[in-house]
């Protein structure tokens, strides 16, 4: 099973698993990006998710090993993801599934990393979590926007600091929808203190991501 540490500065999330689990991962990632009409960019930021899985499983990330008093809970291993890859890469997953035919075991690795997700949520941001949670709903990866913009918002997140994420990541994911640079000025108008404007959003294209001190 799939779990989760915080990363430090609200960055994201050291996914953890034992071997089978990540392995679990990185093989139904790869059988969705293959098959979904979704995904355009075979070799996109989607795919990421299973390189990371890999990396993991085969202990060249992080490895945990099992508290002194229990070892029989066995060796994990964990990789480190920012929040707004791993958000985005999770819908992409969710998303791709309705539309190829899918087994059970292949639901079940995407509603464990789903549920993983919205734990860890819960536990590093607390009240704001439920805002959240909506706004990482609403990212429609049948759009292309989503992933076009990644990059820019994760450079971004990556330069914010612990309050600034905290402050800022809903509106960061509200900024992954196509219609944000016509929504923003009536939100702003309405008082979303979260909101990043379109012109510095994208003033960060292109641009190497800063170390997010996670």
């Amino acid at each position: 099973m799939l779990t989760y540490s915080l990363l430090k500065n609200h960055a994201g999330v050291l996914l953890t698993g034992d071997y089978n689990s990540l392995k679990a991962l990185h093989e139904v990632v790869h059988e969705v990006n293959e098959r979904s009409p979704l995904l355009k960019d075979k070799e996109g930021s989607f795919l990421g998710l299973a390189y990371d899985a890999r990396k993991a499983y085969e202990q060249q990330r992080r490895v945990i090993k099992p508290p002194e008093h229990y070892p029989e809970l066995g060796t994990r291993f964990g990789v480190e993801i920012l929040w707004p890859v791993l958000l985005v890469q999770c819908r992409m997953l969710r998303a791709s599934l309705a539309f190829i035919d899918t087994t059970k075991w292949q639901q079940a690795v995407a509603y464990n990393l789903e549920a993983v997700i919205e734990s860890a949520l819960e536990a590093d941001f607390g009240t704001q979590s439920g805002a959240l949670i909506d706004r990482w709903m609403a990212i429609n990866p049948a759009h292309p926007w989503p992933e076009e913009k990644l990059d820019s918002r994760g450079a971004i997140f990556s330069s914010w600091t612990k309050a600034e994420r905290r402050k800022r990541l809903a509106g960061l994911l509200a900024s992954l929808s196509p219609m944000y640079p016509i929504m923003y000025p009536m939100w702003l108008r309405n008082g979303d203190a979260t909101l990043v404007s379109p012109e510095e959003l994208d003033s960060w294209q292109g641009v190497d991501w800063p170390d997010p001190k996670c």
